[in-house]
């Protein structure tokens, strides 16, 4: 109970939820592939009926992945732009907690409100694109508003990625008086809190900028230039963004709020990896709760405590 009422716990469980549903859909969806590839594998024969059955449901899986995504992938971004500036305003201003923290009611009724704009306006898109292709490919009108649509959808996507690099500001705040704090403190303190930090910044950084080279060659590749419409040089970079925010996403959340904890890291060396079930934990998650322990250490250091 604990845990479901401290500051960052509404979410940090959402994200682990999120990550859980995505990461076990793309295992699901590879592991297809292969056995598609490589029948054989199947520990029985596997007759043309059969291959056609998994091709579909492929086929269905991928198309449910892009679908899932495309609602969860923004404001997944938001939600960790946010979740930074909720621990930035944690950490200096404590007092603001009855503020900026909401309720599990509210937090939720905030949820389904993100969900519906976003599933509302990737609905709204999809309608301009199935009336431009299939009642009227050639109507003007109908095309300008598809493409605006399109600009403005790539645009807030491009903006709330941005507010992911950005967010590593509030955690390099932190990190900076946390260290200032520890000088202070005892020497005998068994944890570091500011290392949480270091490896939650320098992941999220380091992730991102190794999106840049992708973006530069998908740019190049088509052939944007001064003579390219908005539109098209938007849609060069939104969908690269994409495709990387797909995958690196949940790994920036695996390593920053699972690995970066020191209980989940001491188990996670004791597992056995020649398991299935080990990998499935590795990938699809470890529960959020154990996130907290850290965070508190670190708004006790904050108010003047060097104890947890």
């Amino acid at each position: 109970m604990k845990d479901q009422e401290s500051s960052i716990y509404q979410i940090t469980n959402h994200l682990y939820k999120i990550t859980v549903v995505s990461q076990t859909m793309i295992i699901s969806a590879f592991f297809l592939i292969l056995l598609i590839i490589f029948p054989i594998f199947l520990p029985f024969e596997v007759s043309l009926a059969v291959l056609k059955l998994l091709n579909l449901i492929e086929i269905i899986l991928i198309f449910v992945i892009y679908i899932f995504n495309q609602i969860v992938v923004p404001i997944q971004n938001l939600l960790i732009f946010l979740l930074a500036f909720q621990r930035f305003l944690l950490y200096f201003y404590p007092n603001s907690e009855k503020y900026i923290v909401p309720g599990e009611k509210r937090f939720k009724c905030i949820i389904r409100w993100l969900y519906s704009i976003v599933i509302f306006g990737n609905s709204f898109y999809v309608c301009f694109l199935l009336k431009d292709m299939i009642i009227n490919y050639k109507n003007d009108w109908v095309a300008m508003h598809r493409t605006e649509w399109s600009i403005l959808n790539s645009a807030i996507y491009i903006f709330l990625d941005f507010l992911v690099v950005f967010s590593s500001i509030f955690y390099i705040c932190i990190l900076i008086s946390v260290r200032k704090i520890t000088r202070l403190a005892s020497s005998a303190m068994k944890t570091r809190p500011e290392k949480v930090i270091i490896y939650q910044t320098l992941v999220l950084i380091i992730v991102k900028l190794l999106c840049f080279p992708l973006l530069n060659y998908c740019v190049k590749f088509a052939e944007i230039d001064e003579s390219s419409s908005l539109n098209t040089t938007l849609n060069a970079i939104y969908y690269p963004l994409f495709l990387t925010d797909v995958f690196t996403t949940p790994v920036v959340f695996q390593i920053t709020y699972i690995f970066c904890n020191k209980t989940n890291l001491e188990v996670l060396l004791k597992l056995n990896f020649r398991r299935a079930k080990t990998w499935l934990t590795v990938f699809c998650g470890a529960s959020s709760n154990s996130v907290d322990h850290d965070q508190r250490e670190l708004y006790n250091l904050s108010n003047g405590s060097t104890g947890v």
